[in-house]
């Protein structure tokens, strides 16, 4: 009887085990989590969609390589999400949400404010204002871009900005300069309207606009000439949105003369109200001859290099840049906006201290230069513009000095929804809706949107 009670006794201690093993494993946290006294391992999450090389997965192995090397108790794990865009925000969404979340994430600064709403990220305050290279190297609009309800949650690791490509060959032909800078928006007009009379068969400028281009027509497009006003989208200091003003309607109007139909400056309708419209431009329009301007990002170009979608050698010599000048040519004079990536720490990483030093590391000079040079971006650090293969790209010097005055996107949750009433106002406007009557629509889409308390108007 005593052997079995005994057999009993022991059958029950092992079941106890068995049943306790997932419970202590769980109690290690996220997937950063480590046994005993070995090192900690550092999960980091990013997207890889189409063909290679992956210029991501490069730097963060190099970076993998000498923090191991520097800190024998940090072990990275490469965590590359395969999918688009839209699909690496909903599985990361799902990732975060998870009891297994990486420790650092790959985050649309676009979507920064949302996912701090969500409860996902963490605020990285403490750790940056300790790190001297952050403080003094990003430029200040880069960490204003991460930062949401007065907290910092991430590091870009690159940026864009937007400006004014013009066709230098077609504005010879028109009798225009081919240094060309203008000092308003009326400076715009009068050279889309001088190619229009004096070169046939050109599409004087593209401002890209309407709901199938999205936040290309919300961005590339409006925001650019919002910017450019004394009026914005979000007022920061009452904390609402502005649902009507002068501004508003001033940018609604510049996009109705772009495409009054009766004096036509932009593409036709079945080129700008198609999903398409980015890629027309960029690998159609524009190398063969048949746009002269064009409002779009620092990006282009890369269309146009040896390999690039649409390979055109005599693009440097062809294309001049111009800043996207204010309104009236007010102070600051000239605007522009920028986007980008930024790497965040999970709220839910078990190992914060270890995960931002990886993120400090990998963000060093050489690693994250190398990385922008690769990529093509826009540095988000000053002293990047001081390495020679990055000073070597075509344009890049002009584009960064930019990032000293970008703008960017109000990061809030009912953004994009936002965003979607620009567009329907735009191609309101487009098909012959007063510009008084669309901005009214907007304004009443906003206050359903954002609630009324949360909404102001500027006369």
């Amino acid at each position: 009887m005593k052997k079995s009670t005994r057999s009993l006794h022991l059958f029950s201690f092992v079941a106890l085990l068995i049943c306790l093993v997932p419970l202590l494993q769980a109690c290690g946290g996220s997937s950063g989590s480590s046994s005993g006294n070995g090192p900690v391992t550092i999960t980091v999450a990013y997207q890889q969609f189409g063909p290679p090389p992956y210029y991501e997965q490069q730097w963060w192995q190099s970076a993998k390589t000498k923090i191991e090397a520097a800190h024998p108790n940090i072990k990275i794990k490469l965590m590359p999400i395969i999918a688009d865009e839209g699909s690496y925000y909903t599985k990361l969404d799902l990732m975060l949400r998870s009891n297994n979340a990486p420790d650092i994430v790959r985050e649309d600064s676009f979507l920064v404010g949302s996912d701090v709403t969500a409860g996902y990220l963490t605020p990285l305050d403490s750790y940056l204002n300790n790190w001297s290279d952050y403080k003094n190297q990003w430029f200040p609009s880069m960490q204003k871009i991460t930062t949401f309800n007065g907290k910092n949650y991430g590091v870009m690791d690159g940026t864009d900005v937007r400006a004014i490509w013009y066709n230098k060959d077609i504005f010879k032909k028109a009798g225009l300069p081919t240094t060309w800078q203008p000092n308003s928006w009326a400076d715009i007009l009068s050279a889309a309207n001088t190619i229009k009379k004096k070169v046939p068969n050109v599409i004087p400028m593209n401002l890209y606009s309407g709901v199938p281009m999205d936040e290309a027509s919300t961005m590339q497009g409006f925001e650019m000439l919002l910017y450019g006003t004394k009026d914005t989208l979000y007022n920061y200091q009452t904390g609402k949105w502005v649902s009507s003003s002068t501004g508003f309607k001033d940018a609604l109007n510049f996009v109705k003369q772009v495409y009054n139909p009766s004096n036509l400056l932009g593409p036709t309708n079945d080129i700008t109200l198609s999903t398409t419209a980015g890629n027309t431009v960029a690998q159609q329009l524009i190398p063969q001859g048949k746009l002269a301007i064009d409002i779009d990002g620092s990006w282009l170009g890369g269309n146009w290099e040896t390999g690039g979608a649409a390979p055109w050698p005599q693009w440097k010599d062809t294309m001049g840049l111009a800043k996207m000048p204010t309104q009236n040519g007010q102070d600051p004079k000239y605007v522009t906006l920028s986007g980008g990536w930024a790497y965040s720490i999970a709220s839910r990483s078990a190992h914060k201290d270890q995960a931002f030093t990886v993120i400090q590391e990998a963000f060093a000079k050489d690693l994250l230069g190398k990385y922008d040079i690769q990529t093509n971006g826009i540095a988000p650090r000053k002293d990047i513009v001081s390495l020679p293969e990055y000073s070597a790209l075509p344009n890049f010097p002009f584009f960064t000095q930019l990032v000293n005055f970008t703008q960017f996107r109000p990061g809030f949750p009912a953004y994009p929804k936002i965003s979607v009433q620009i567009d329907n106002a735009m191609q309101q406007v487009m098909s012959g809706k007063s510009t008084d009557d669309a901005m009214s629509s907007f304004s009443q889409s906003v206050q359903s949107i954002a609630g009324a308390d949360k909404t102001e108007t500027h006369p």
